[in-house]
């Protein structure tokens, strides 16, 4: 195999080992999800508005990278469910704000909870293992970020 054959090998190695990482973290996700009747997106946008209470339905679709139609979609089960509730905003009594509900919170702490139990093996990674992971993951960004401002 020459040596471009081998530098391509080698980006295709690193991407498939990041993305089966990804698709691994995925489905625990899902997982810990389903274990509480949840879709993955669903408990992402219970993490989203535990992290950032009060917030509108175009920023949670911009911080979930969807559009408002479909990130819509997502919410008004969960606005029928009692998960989530729609207010007017205390800034703007036009606009309507997107909070949890005590049952949603409930249901954040449940569902997180589930998922780092199922993400507790990762403890099983030595200091030196989680820094030296740490340490690369970071220059992988780093050189991918460089790459994407070069584009």
């Amino acid at each position: 195999m020459g040596e471009a054959a081998m530098d391509v090998q080698r980006i295709v190695d690193i991407f498939q080992s990041y993305r089966k990482v990804n698709q691994t973290f995925f489905q625990l996700l899902s997982k810990a999800a389903n274990k509480h009747k949840l879709t993955a997106l669903q408990f992402v946008v219970l993490r989203v508005l535990h992290e950032h209470p009060e917030i509108c339905l175009s920023e949670l679709a911009e911080k979930l990278n969807l559009g408002n139609s479909t990130t819509s979609g997502i919410v008004e089960p969960m606005v029928k469910t009692g998960i989530l509730k729609r207010e007017r905003t205390k800034w703007d009594r036009r606009a309507m704000a997107l909070t949890l509900t005590s049952t949603g919170q409930e249901l954040w702490r449940e569902t997180d909870e589930t998922r780092m139990k199922m993400m507790l093996p990762l403890l099983d990674l030595s200091e030196q293992d989680y820094r030296e992971l740490s340490r690369l993951q970071k220059e992988v960004l780093r050189l991918l970020s460089q790459s994407r401002e070069e584009a």
